[in-house]
């Protein structure tokens, strides 16, 4: 199904990301500021009134279907063919679309880049600017009407940062050549960062895989790096922010054991050389061929086989430039275009250059949705499908009882005391 969507027009900014009900904006004149997303929908809601609660469910409540309640409503008969034919009919009917003027004046200021931002990261009530001189750091606030005053921009690292992870109590930060760095957020001070990277390989960007990260040091070539995490209270949530449940573990060591990734090509069959681009969500590992052939597979083994997901490729699509993570799906930003692959089909959401895409499939609110900048607009998509995600009850209806294990597996002898990596 294709996605719903409006542009915030005429708007020159050179990235944007949303994070705890706001839409944080990094203008091309150095300008770092945010404005409400609920006012942004409001006035949405004003232009359009025909489709007011269309927009709340597509914009404001990813959530809701994988409630208790949403998942018995969606349920009712005749309740979710509704929905989609009045998501159909919004889809075609107009482009929707908001006037940088018109809400200029909603926005505040929470200070400036100096050097340009190659990646930004907001997790934990922290902002992470990753630069060509070096890693910036602002510690920001809160209050209960999402209010936010930030701290001083410090910069926390020297080398060039071109991207920036973060999850379970760790920031990584990848170096390019000089590797892949990490560090621990400790309270309400700013991080620390090791003068020796975590991994001495290339590392130009990474992605997680539940308490685990992959680093790639190509853009078809990864390593697997298993991280030491414990679980935390589950009455105080870690780094929760007002409108985000937090997290309950926390990772204590950093890349205790180090895989290539030849285990999972050896379950594949496949060669490294017909590999020409590779991305990974929480559970699947995304590949691209050489050949043209795309497809998903799971990190896990099945007694009955690999399990292969194949998407279908659009023509015409060669480099990629970015991508981002969707539920049961992908994007994928080439040159010239964006491309949402998702439930075997092909859709195009923008058809002209764009600085990057971003996905927040960890945000509850936000999980389904998709920001695009490009030179003058920021696109905001809701890839919802308004399917639930399957409970452990229906994925074992779904495919069987089927035995897993892990391809890439933590070795026994790694003893949890160590004090120096063995590597």
């Amino acid at each position: 199904m294709k996605t719903l969507n409006f542009s915030i027009d005429n708007l020159n900014a050179i990235d944007s990301y949303l994070y705890a009900g706001n839409l944080y904006v990094f203008f091309e004149n150095g300008r770092i500021a945010y404005i409400s997303f609920t006012h942004i929908v409001r006035i949405l809601q004003e232009q359009y009134p025909s489709y007011r609660n269309l927009f709340e469910l597509a914009f404001l409540h990813n959530d809701y279907i994988n409630t208790a309640a949403g998942r018995l409503f969606l349920g009712v008969n005749g309740v979710r063919d509704v929905i989609l034919r009045e998501w159909k009919k919004a889809q075609k009917e107009i482009c929707f679309s908001i006037l940088f003027q018109d809400i200029e004046k909603y926005f505040h200021n929470i200070g400036e880049w100096n050097s340009i931002p190659l990646d930004i990261r907001l997790y934990a009530m922290r902002l992470f600017i990753g630069c060509e001189d070096g890693l910036y750091e602002s510690i920001i606030s809160q209050d209960d009407k999402a209010k936010v005053s930030s701290g001083k921009i410090n910069k926390v690292f020297d080398s060039r940062v071109v991207s920036v992870n973060a999850k379970y109590g760790v920031i990584a930060i990848s170096a390019d050549e000089e590797g892949l760095f990490s560090s621990s957020l400790i309270d309400d001070k700013h991080i620390k960062v090791k003068d020796n990277p975590d991994v001495n390989r290339t590392s130009l960007r990474t992605d997680w895989k539940e308490t685990d990260i992959l680093n790639y040091d190509a853009s078809s070539r990864f390593q697997y790096i298993h991280n030491q995490y414990e679980r935390t209270n589950k009455q105080t949530p870690n780094y929760h922010t007002l409108r985000k449940s937090g997290e309950f573990k926390r990772i204590d060591k950093f890349a205790i054991q180090i895989d290539d990734m030849d285990p999972l090509l050896n379950e594949l069959q496949i060669e490294r050389n017909d590999l020409n681009y590779c991305f990974n969500s929480g559970s699947s590992a995304f590949l691209k061929l050489k050949d043209g052939t795309f497809f998903a597979t799971d990190f896990k083994q099945r007694t009955g086989g690999t399990y292969k997901k194949i998407i279908k490729e659009s023509k015409g699509c060669n480099k990629i430039m970015s991508y981002a993570v969707v539920p049961s799906g992908c994007v994928l930003r080439y040159y010239d275009r964006t491309i949402l692959y998702k439930d075997n089909e092909a859709f195009l959401l923008c058809g002209s250059p764009s600085y990057g895409v971003r996905s927040y499939t960890n945000s509850n609110q936000y999980r389904s949705l998709l920001s695009i900048n490009t030179e003058e607009s920021i696109l905001i998509h809701s890839t919802e499908s308004f399917n639930p995600l399957l409970t452990p009850q229906e994925d074992m209806g779904k495919y069987g009882r089927v035995r897993y294990s892990n391809i890439f597996r933590l070795n026994k002898h790694i003893n949890n005391d160590f004090d120096e990596l063995p590597f």
